[in-house]
């Protein structure tokens, strides 16, 4: 599917035309937990370097584990999510700051079914982010604030990471999040390391692994999963 979606980036850019659109991929694991994810995001105006309203998309699938003194044996569970939000961006030379607001479904499935588990069933709930983005070419280093809430299970994210460059298109840095939903609240502290270069003539490629350790407030089961070490692999590129 990403492969795909370069092939496209390859061809819309055969123009040389400003880039108006942006894909993100990623797997993450943690114990007893397995997401995947995807973004995309559309500059209305038609280039993404400049101020102006984007539409999002976001999707995502958690598989993960949990056990309960309220059933027998493990439960297995399943927690899908789609996003669409309309936004605003200012671009303001290295720095890009915006947020975005809209719709946000889940959807939740529990094998065997946990009654004390409020993370149970379909939901749909407003969902509103932010962020702030630090990168220049010409600074040894780059940095980043993102934060958003979902009144769906109540769900929140945020994560802030500061990176220096170390050669060339690779930054090395800490990074730090939190996320949860209803029962479930977990905080996450490691390293990123991100490189950057060109899959082709004007078709940019970013590869971004993060490590480190998660904990987990309470030893509650949720779609992050458990305490311990996590792994996080993201794609993205611009066309």
């Amino acid at each position: 599917m990403v492969l795909a979606l370069l092939a496209c980036a390859n061809a819309a850019n055969a123009a040389d035309k400003p880039q108006a659109y942006e894909i993100s991929a990623g797997f993450d694991a943690a114990p007893q937990s397995l997401y995947w994810y995807s973004e995309g995001i559309a500059a209305l105006n038609g280039d993404i370097a400049k101020d102006g309203f984007l539409l999002r998309t976001y999707g995502s699938l958690a598989v993960y584990q949990y056990a309960t003194n309220a059933v027998a044996g493990i439960v297995d569970g399943e927690l899908w999510q789609l996003d669409l939000m309309p936004g605003y961006q200012f671009v303001r030379g290295s720095v890009i700051f915006g947020g975005y607001v809209g719709l946000d479904y889940q959807q939740s499935q529990l094998l065997p079914d946990d009654p004390t588990n409020q993370v149970n069933g379909t939901t749909t709930g407003i969902k509103v982010e932010g962020h702030y983005y630090y990168s220049d070419d010409k600074q040894p280093f780059e940095g980043s604030l993102v934060g958003e809430y979902s009144t769906a299970f109540d769900t929140y994210y945020a994560e802030a990471r500061i990176g220096a460059r170390i050669a060339g298109q690779l930054f090395m840095g800490p990074d730090a999040s939190v996320d949860g939903d209803t029962g479930y609240d977990a905080q996450r502290l490691g390293g990123y390391a991100r490189y950057a270069f060109d899959l082709s003539k004007g078709v940019p490629l970013s590869v971004t692994v993060i490590a480190g350790h998660q904990f987990v407030s309470g030893g509650g089961g949720g779609f992050g999963g458990g305490a311990g070490t996590f792994g996080t692999l993201q794609l993205d590129t611009n066309f």
